[in-house]
């Protein structure tokens, strides 16, 4: 018997013989009266009462600390005060499910987080993005994660998921100004990937800049109003506009200007996303897009038949009529070095879409008779019809660029550059950028790589342009830095990068990644592209190619890239792998492994490995400027 027990024994006959000696009468019910027995038990009832309120307590108490470790609460993700004054309302009157919600200030239009939603949530309407089909919302929050601009335009909302976003560089979205006065950041690096994007923030940054710079105070010790760091899309564009606007500035490049161009493969068609946005910034757009192998054979052909030779014949000769003061008014915007190779393209390009715009403008006007058609309602107001025609034309032509080939905008815009006269520092790489603390400027040291000799330059402004490629990520393999003799050359086996797959045929070459860059090189090295379409090489060209991805393709690898890839493995001209990795790297030969168990998989005949799997992002770098990552 425990002592407890013991204890209430001893109190409870203790309190028989004290209710027996308090009770006057004689007993009649095993010596206590009856008020007795009922005190006693109205005390036992409120003892038991205690045990058992005392014993729930502890009970409740322990399952709901259990269970707050072994679950803890995690808050429901609603719409703050803030972005409900964004979205001009002050309350939501959404559904109560989780769902994406987006703030159409914000948005760019970049399609990215169309493009991670799996389940057709999301599409761009009207030029940015929109919830089409809420109901239909998994809590992916893939599309939140992908969204670039900071803060957020697109935020999934009733879900208690906690949402992984890509780091990025703390800035304001209006003037891109970092946490750092006086410091900009524009670009990749920004955490926006878009290269039409960049352009225009080059721009815009550089009109920000120059609009301060009047209302400062003048600073003796500065050599110069702005420095921009790193010349790719968005940096030339900078610098161009730096130009234009006559301020005193440098322009900092660690390899050649548009290098972030020039590595991408030859031949490869390059987009201007968003499409829904017009071009605008410091390099222009004009004589890009005209390649046949985009826009392959208009629609003209088909309306000269449908509308008969004679009225064809009429549609051509006003083409070629109208086309001459749109070439006037858009060759000058040319680089002179490309006009006489533009041209041509862009005179065709002109006389299709009026053709094409003519016989747009017909078909809304009926069918059948085409001539009375022509006559009644072309000819009465043909010098109207014309000149909307041509305006549009010319916008199209400047601002609304669907992209081209990559030897086209390279040479578009480094001829530009050159006839505009910027100068840029090339091969010059920016070690230390910091604030001084005797005046309003920055102290940008450099090193000059071919001369290895140190520079320094005074700036009132920095603007930071230099994308994410930072040194390539490693295999880690033992012996990475290998070299083979082939053709009687000596060379590396792992490259980290594909400039020309042309320069690769008949050879045994293995790719590692999964991302973009691996994707459309695997495919590059098996087929050739037309614009943006692809066919096998022939035999002599073919190379035999095998793509390894550790796990899955990543979410961000484009749906074109993604139909392509599968387009060559299901045609037997590409080896798609999942889950295997190297394990083993010879001079002719690689040793292959599963991912998961560890296990050795086969042994392969291979020349060349393309390690695409990424670089180091250059956050240590703009750490120790000051500036914040979140």
């Amino acid at each position: 018997m425990k002592f407890v027990q013991l204890l209430i024994c001893l109190v409870f006959i203790a309190l028989l013989i004290w209710m027996r000696q308090i009770s006057g009468v004689e007993a009649a019910y095993g010596g206590l009266s009856w008020t007795g027995w009922l005190s006693i038990l109205l005390a036992l009832a409120a003892l038991g009462l205690i045990v058992v309120v005392n014993d729930s307590s502890r009970a409740f108490g322990f399952f709901s600390t259990w269970d707050k470790q072994a679950a803890p609460q995690v808050a429901v993700r609603t719409l703050s005060d803030l972005e409900l004054a964004d979205l001009g309302t002050l309350k939501y009157r959404g559904p109560k499910y989780p769902h994406p919600v987006i703030f159409p200030e914000r948005c760019i239009g970049c399609q990215a987080c169309v493009d991670a939603c799996p389940h057709d949530v999301l599409a761009i309407v009207d030029g940015v993005a929109s919830a089409v089909a809420p109901d239909l919302c998994m809590e992916d929050t893939a599309c939140q994660a992908e969204c670039p601009v900071n803060p957020k335009a697109c935020i999934v909302i009733n879900t208690t998921k906690a949402v992984v976003s890509r780091p990025s560089p703390t800035r304001d979205g209006a003037s891109y100004q970092t946490n750092v006065p006086g410091c900009y950041i524009i670009g990749d690096v920004s955490g926006v990937p878009l290269i039409k994007n960049a352009v225009k923030e080059g721009a815009e940054v550089i009109a920000h800049i120059a609009a301060e710079l009047k209302t400062a105070s003048a600073e003796p010790k500065a050599d110069y109003d702005v420095a921009i760091i790193g010349i790719g899309p968005g940096g030339a564009s900078a610098a161009a506009t730096a130009h234009n606007l006559r301020l005193r500035y440098i322009g900092i490049e660690q390899d050649r200007t548009l290098s972030t161009i020039e590595l991408y493969p030859k031949g490869k068609y390059i987009f201007f996303k968003p499409d829904t946005k017009d071009w605008f910034g410091g390099i222009p757009a004009t004589g890009l897009g005209l390649s046949k192998a985009k826009y392959g054979a208009s629609g003209a052909g088909a309306d000269e038949s449908i509308f008969g030779n004679e009225l064809a014949l009429e549609f051509e000769k006003v083409a070629r009529e109208q086309s001459v003061p749109l070439q006037e008014e858009l060759i000058p915007k040319i680089p002179g070095a490309l006009r006489g190779e533009l041209a041509p393209l862009l005179a065709e390009k002109i006389e299709k879409e009026l053709i094409s715009s003519i016989a747009g403008f017909l078909r809304s006007k009926g069918s059948g008779d085409w001539m009375n058609l022509y006559t009644k309602h072309f000819v009465s107001d043909r010098d109207n019809i014309l000149s909307r025609f041509r305006a549009a034309i010319a916008d199209q032509l400047q601002t609304k660029i669907p992209g081209d080939q990559r030897e086209n905008i390279l040479g578009v815009w480094l001829s530009g550059l050159a006839e505009n006269g910027v100068k840029i520092n090339e091969y010059e790489s920016c070690k230390t950028i910091a604030r001084a603390d005797d005046g309003d400027y920055f102290v940008i040291g450099t090193e000059r790589i071919l001369e290895k000799s140190q520079q320094t330059y005074k700036a009132r402004r920095v603007v930071i342009a230099i994308g994410l490629r930072g040194a390539p990520n490693k295999l880690r393999l033992p012996n990475e830095d290998l070299k083979f003799r082939i053709n009687g050359n000596e060379e590396s086996k792992v490259l980290y990068s594909l400039t020309n797959p042309a320069d690769y045929r008949g050879r045994r070459i293995v790719v590692v990644g999964g991302g973009n860059v691996a994707v459309e090189a695997a495919v590059d090295l098996v087929s050739t592209r037309s614009g943006a379409e692809i066919s096998p090489r022939s035999p002599k060209e073919m190379n035999d190619v095998t793509l390894l991805v550790r796990d899955f393709l990543a979410p961000t690898v484009k749906f074109g890239n993604k139909f392509q890839l599968y387009q060559c493995a299901d045609d037997g001209i590409l080896n798609l792998r999942f889950g295997v990795a190297i394990k083993e790297m010879r001079e002719n030969e690689l040793v292959l492994q599963d991912v998961e168990t560890g296990r050795d998989l086969e042994t392969i005949p291979n020349d060349y490995v393309f390690a695409l799997i990424g670089g180091e992002r250059p956050d240590r770098f703009l750490q120790s400027i000051g500036i914040t990552i979140t």
